[in-house]
């Protein structure tokens, strides 16, 4: 199957970081300083109006830094407003926290801000960001990844749309253009709930179940023709297909060689989970694949799985609206 991501991150570098505290071997020895090492390159890096920017995180869970030009150092954590299954992280304990580590709720994104004056030693930016990330977010820090970029300088740069991956972070990849933030302040549609409660796996069987069985069963019995169903999230997406000889229904699961920022979504533990369902690893396609026999098929067994792949794999909590698709749709 040909890929049909539409949007993608532009975060893909990695490095593995544990916090002092949280290991009685001590912290790793390329964690902490390559943490610094990209705050001290934002800082000392000047490029003619353009700015800075440190950012570190374990999937959703982020801390950025943006370098003034007195090179002070603005950071902001990851809020719900804006990504709404940070809800179930950011307990009223976990804000609390956050509080008693300097951290304050800046309403314009929802994130939680803290500014490092000018001078301050870039190994205790590190570590006070570090224990924001273990202690308020209970992230895990045997697995952050770090990255230094620079944007234009603008009062008001663009941002991860809301429940798309880093909401909420700034960031002008062209790939996330399409649903970028690109303003001050960040207010939700009329009826939209961020940060309220997320479904869970049976909340998208009800409400998708009967749709994602049907179609499941359309490309049964159209098992000869050129038909396609796509479940897309924006944020990971499976597609199936029927094939003959012998009979069966063929799905893709998207992987991080399909759209490299799903390498910071599918951990180890959540490809364990592909694993357990019956997907293969990518090599013979580019993404983890699973074939359903079509001869007694279960077309209802077969979508409750597919959304709880979506749920449990790619962290989709019902928002944005799942995009159900078919071949008649442009890629």
């Amino acid at each position: 199957m040909d890929g049909i991501r539409k949007i993608g991150g532009a975060i893909l570098l990695s490095a593995a970081l544990v916090w002092p505290s949280l290991c009685a071997a001590g912290p790793s020895q390329t964690s902490k300083p390559r943490l610094e090492a990209a705050l001290e390159n934002v800082i000392t890096l000047e490029r003619p109006d353009e700015e800075g920017l440190a950012t570190v995180w374990d999937g959703n869970k982020y801390v950025q830094c943006l370098a003034a030009s007195d090179h002070s150092l603005r950071c902001e954590a990851a809020g719900s407003l804006m990504q709404s299954s940070l809800g179930h992280v950011l307990t009223p304990e976990k804000v609390a926290r956050l509080a008693a580590l300097g951290w304050r709720l800046d309403p314009s994104f929802g994130n939680y801000a803290r500014t490092f004056p000018a001078g301050t030693p870039v190994g205790e930016v590190a570590d006070r960001i570090l224990q924001a990330l273990g202690e308020g977010y209970d992230a895990d820090l045997t697995r952050l990844e770090v990255q230094s970029d620079w944007i234009a300088s603008e009062p008001c740069p663009p941002r991860n749309g809301p429940s798309q991956n880093l909401a909420g972070m700034i960031d002008d990849a062209p790939a996330m253009a399409e649903t970028a933030v690109h303003a001050c302040a960040y207010a939700p549609e009329p009826g939209a709930r961020p940060g309220s409660p997320s479904l869970s796996a049976g909340d998208l069987i009800t409400a998708y179940g009967t749709r994602v069985t049907g179609e499941v069963q359309r490309l049964r019995v159209n098992i000869d023709r050129p038909v396609r169903l796509l479940l897309d999230t924006d944020a990971g997406y499976i597609q199936c297909e029927p094939q003959t000889s012998p009979d069966e229904i063929y799905c893709e699961a998207e992987s991080a060689d399909s759209w490299p920022v799903l390498a910071s979504v599918l951990t180890p533990e959540r490809i364990a989970r592909l694993h357990a369902a019956g997907f293969v690893d990518p090599g013979r396609a580019p993404n983890y694949s699973k074939t359903y026999p079509a001869a007694g098929a279960d077309d209802a067994a077969i979508a409750r799985e597919l959304l709880t792949i979506l749920h449990d794999v790619y962290g989709y909590h019902g928002a944005p609206k799942l995009k159900v698709g078919t071949e008649k749709d442009a890629d």
